[in-house]
């Protein structure tokens, strides 16, 4: 008997019978799983997401409150949606996704974390800007113009997620070959005088 549309069950007519015969075994699916959570970059992956999605919420909140208010334009809405989402973005995927203890360097880490931060938030600002100049020219209520437009900020930040991943694990938290000399441990962490 076909299981679903073309598709047959291994053995057996019931449910249980396909459970028996080990095609929908959980301690596979369990080992399958853990595999995959084993391999270099699922984890970090994971963890920039759920960092991501932290820092998104700061920022989406911070950016509908500033501009649905009227205090702010879509651009300076975009600003400071970033300054609140950053600190916790960076601290996130510094210290728990990329495992990064130590003071960070200024040249190797902070200014290339500043460049992929500032391309984001240019993308925001003019793609929010250019939804509320869209929105203004139509007649809707105050309430859809704040969500079409905060939809869109969402919608630039969605998109730049995996190039944002790709950039911080390439450039920003790279690992680094560890000076001549120096323990392994050590090369994450720059000494002070």
């Amino acid at each position: 008997m076909s299981f679903g549309p073309g598709v047959m069950r291994p053995s057996g007519d019931t449910p249980a019978d396909t459970v028996a015969s080990g095609a929908m075994d959980p301690t596979r699916t369990g080992d399958h799983v853990h595999r995959l959570w084993r391999r270099p970059g699922v984890k970090r992956f994971s963890k920039y997401a759920v960092g991501s999605v932290v820092a998104f919420t700061a920022s989406e909140i911070v950016f509908l409150l500033s501009y649905g208010s009227g205090w702010a334009r879509p651009q300076v809405a975009s600003v400071l949606a970033f300054a609140a989402g950053i600190p916790v973005n960076y601290v996130l995927n510094r210290r728990w996704a990329w495992q990064r203890r130590g003071r960070p360097g200024l040249r190797d880490e902070l200014l290339p974390y500043a460049a992929v931060v500032s391309l984001s938030v240019v993308a925001s600002a003019a793609g929010t800007w250019a939804a509320d100049r869209w929105v203004q020219s139509v007649t809707l209520p105050r309430a859809i113009d704040v969500l079409l437009v905060g939809a869109t900020f969402a919608a630039i930040n969605g998109g730049l997620f995996l190039a944002k991943y790709v950039l911080l694990d390439r450039l920003v938290f790279r690992d680094r070959p560890a000076p001549t000399g120096a323990h392994p441990a050590t090369r994450d962490v720059e000494t002070v005088p």
